[in-house]
């Protein structure tokens, strides 16, 4: 599960031959996780959007990016 960019509480990563439409998942160093789809930043689990707003922002600017790296790693 490669790391695409750190946050000062979390992580933005990607899984390999993952399932659904394409989406990262956040880790926070809690333990706690979500998802968030890169089109929409729909999130999927225990976490509320007001405690990942940089990690949403980060994932709204580097679309192009992830939908990239969803490819490589989903073909």
């Amino acid at each position: 599960m490669p790391t695409l960019q750190r946050f000062p509480a979390s992580r933005v990563l990607m899984v390999a031959d993952d399932h659904l439409l394409p989406h990262v998942h956040v880790k926070r160093n809690d333990g706690r996780e979500c998802t968030v789809d890169i089109d929409t930043l729909e999130i999927k689990g225990r976490i509320a959007a007001r405690e990942i707003r940089d990690e949403l922002v980060w994932i709204a600017a580097n679309r192009a990016l992830l939908h990239g790296e969803w490819r490589r790693y989903n073909p």
